[in-house]
């Protein structure tokens, strides 16, 4: 007997039952196949299939809205931050106290008016009336405070102002 011979005397049913479990093993794994790509072909099918509630017609112009709202939503977003960027820079507040600073004179007849934005920039404003002059007088303010020296009704105008703003610690003084 030859070697070969031997071999698949001695070893065949071994070989046998391998080739079998492979077998066994690559239908399985067609039968798998298969499933899995029934199951892609049917739902691909029902999505091409325009049956009046839904397919992909309806399904591309719905991503296609999407794609405009998301556009849409980015615009009105950028469009937000700059509405807030322009109303922290605006003027929110005011105050307003009306004094008399001559004692020969009557009624308020002078006024500080203080306006500042919500980072406590902004001026004062103080009119002196007199009988025979009114002077008007312009200071700055920044975060809160003037940058020259005030008087007190001036002061008062600036905390009147100020009595609502919350100003961060780390707030950037806008020129």
């Amino acid at each position: 007997m030859t070697p070969f011979q031997e071999f698949f005397q001695n070893y065949g049913p071994y070989l046998w039952l391998i080739l079998l479990l492979l077998g066994l093993g690559l239908a399985y794994s067609f039968y798998r196949f298969q499933t899995h790509y029934r199951k892609d072909y049917q739902q691909l099918d029902a999505l091409l299939r325009s049956n009046g509630e839904g397919g992909l017609e309806k399904l591309l112009e719905r991503l296609t809205s999407l794609e405009r709202d998301a556009a849409m939503l980015d615009v009105m977003q950028t469009a937000m931050r700059e509405l807030e960027l322009r109303q922290n820079q605006s003027f929110q507040s005011v105050g307003l106290v009306r004094f008399n600073p001559f004692t020969d004179m009557g009624g308020d007849q002078s006024f500080a008016l203080s306006i500042v934005d919500s980072y406590g920039n902004g001026f004062v404003l103080s009119s002196l009336h007199g009988r025979t002059a009114t002077r008007v007088y312009a200071k700055t303010v920044r975060r809160g405070q003037s940058t020259q020296t005030v008087s007190t009704e001036e002061q008062a105008a600036i905390d009147q102002a100020m009595r609502f703003q919350q100003l961060p610690p780390d707030t950037p003084i806008q020129a």
